[in-house]
């Protein structure tokens, strides 16, 4: 089974709109998960809105309000193209908030993104809100970046943000910062009596996870600490330790989200060439060396996250 989208947007999307460092994409961009979605009601008039791939069949995460009772609704990956739009089936979910579940008719094998599961210590985090504004020239996604007001849902299971959205984003998808994973989708905003925006809205994605059969993220969304802890969780060893004889270990962060370095070595060098080092390897740091002397050497790597 496809595994979901770990990444960056193509070089100069997110670069150019949120001053993001840019790094070659990989195969399938976090583009390829986001859907221009348009649907007709019975009386004949149309809404549109985003969505997002949430899952391999094509299962496309939006607003309920962006699908009224009754609809017909197409969608388009990646651009607003209604021309070219593909058919789209409601699926039987009810959630109990403003969500709606979708399918591509069309069967294959989607990209699609992984969920971020919540904690009371993102509050504040940075993200990245993706949609299709109404009126766009340019047809491909807008991105938009905010921080994460609350983590505490309000009574109608709602975040607050200062993420900027506008009309034709709704059902969009919001992104960790790092694009490792989908906190939630647009709901749109609350307004005071003035006319000025309160907030606007997101809908948590773990909120529904387990209604919508959702996929958890594969990476870190977040790390709680700048430092970040390189033990594996599963056998409890540090993945940050390099001796002689081994293989590069892959440390599990990425350009996008910090950085690596040689903490500490220790050993005998006992050849000129006997090395080691920390390397990014398709964007994500590794440890690794060489050992041609025989001797018993190692090293230690740390990583710091950027703020």
């Amino acid at each position: 089974m496809r595994k979901p989208v770990l990444g960056t947007v193509r070089r100069g999307a997110l670069c150019a709109a949120v001053g993001a460092g840019c790094l070659a994409a990989p195969a399938h961009a976090i583009e390829d998960t986001i859907v221009y979605v348009e649907c007709t009601a019975t009386d004949g008039t149309t809404r549109r809105g985003t969505g997002v791939v949430v899952s391999p069949e094509g299962h496309v995460l939006t607003a309920k309000h962006v699908v009224p009772d009754g609809a017909d609704c197409r969608g388009k990956i990646g651009v607003a193209d209604s021309n070219n739009a593909e058919r789209m089936i409601l699926q039987p979910f009810a959630a109990g908030v403003d969500a709606a579940l979708l399918r591509f008719a069309r069967q294959g094998d989607y990209a699609f993104a992984g969920y971020c599961e919540l904690e009371p210590w993102m509050v504040r985090k940075r993200i990245v809100v993706a949609g299709f504004p109404g009126g766009s020239r340019t047809g491909v996604p807008s991105y938009r970046e905010g921080i994460l007001s609350t983590v505490v849902p309000t009574a109608q299971g709602v975040l607050e943000t200062d993420g900027q959205t506008v009309a034709g984003m709704s059902g969009g998808p919001v992104f960790s910062r790092n694009l490792a994973g989908l906190v939630g989708t647009v709901v749109g905003a609350d307004f005071a009596r003035d006319g000025t925006v309160s907030y606007y809205g997101i809908l948590p994605a773990s909120l529904y996870a387990g209604a919508f059969g959702l996929t958890p993220a594969e990476r870190p969304c977040y790390h709680e600490y700048r430092e970040i802890d390189l033990t594996d969780p599963e056998t409890e060893e540090s993945i940050a330790v390099w001796r002689a004889g081994d293989g590069p270990r892959h440390l599990g962060v990425y350009e996008d989200e910090g950085f690596c370095f040689i903490e500490a070595i220790w050993g005998e060098w006992n050849h000129p060439s006997d090395e080691v080092g920390v390397w990014p390897q398709d964007g994500e740091y590794v440890i690794r060396g060489e050992n041609f002397g025989g001797g018993t050497h190692g090293a230690t790597a740390r990583c710091i996250v950027h703020e």
